[in-house]
């Protein structure tokens, strides 16, 4: 080889190394923008779809309560029946996790996750048929961010008493 052949080929072997940082910059961009990405839409779904699991149960529970005469607090609906409220009251008092466990609060797999749930039962003039479960907090705080609860509101009658109801669902 000759020393004009020699020269050249190092001034190759610079150049190649040059296009490889280069790449390297590039590659590594994009690779953090794909972590930045991910990591701030993230928390924005599993928001999103925290929300809408709650709801659901929210909408789960009521529908039991209002659609079951079996399980709920109704003889058919919308009649609420008094008897089946104070027994839904108090099993739900004296076993509030057995309550929890029947309508799904609790999951076993793949690792146990508890929500809570608060059941009222109101009458248009204030008589409470039904107080269920924990008191929602105001702001429910995890790690520093309001986590999501979920309401459902429906309506009932009780013949009993001549009035309507208000069922109101909350979980958190």
């Amino acid at each position: 080889m000759s020393v004009e052949s020699e020269y050249r080929m190092d001034k190759m072997k610079g150049q190649l190394v040059f296009e490889f940082v280069i790449a390297i910059f590039i590659l590594f961009g994009i690779i953090i923008y794909a972590i930045d990405y991910l990591s701030t839409n993230m928390n924005t779904y599993h928001a999103r779809f925290l929300s809408n699991f709650l709801e659901s149960r929210a909408i789960q529970i009521s529908e039991v309560l209002l659609n079951d005469p079996v399980n709920g607090i109704v003889s058919e609906w919308p009649l609420l029946d008094k008897t089946k409220m104070q027994d839904f009251n108090h099993t739900c008092y004296y076993n509030y996790l057995d309550v929890l466990y029947n309508f799904s609060m609790i999951e076993d797999l793949p690792y146990t996750q508890l929500y809570h749930m608060h059941v009222q039962v109101n009458s248009t003039d204030g008589y409470e048929y039904v107080v269920c479960g924990r008191t929602p907090p105001e702001n429910i705080t995890i790690w520093h961010h309001i986590a999501s609860r979920a309401t459902v509101t429906r309506f009932g009658f009780v013949p009993a008493d001549n009035k309507i109801a208000t069922i109101e669902v909350v979980v958190w």
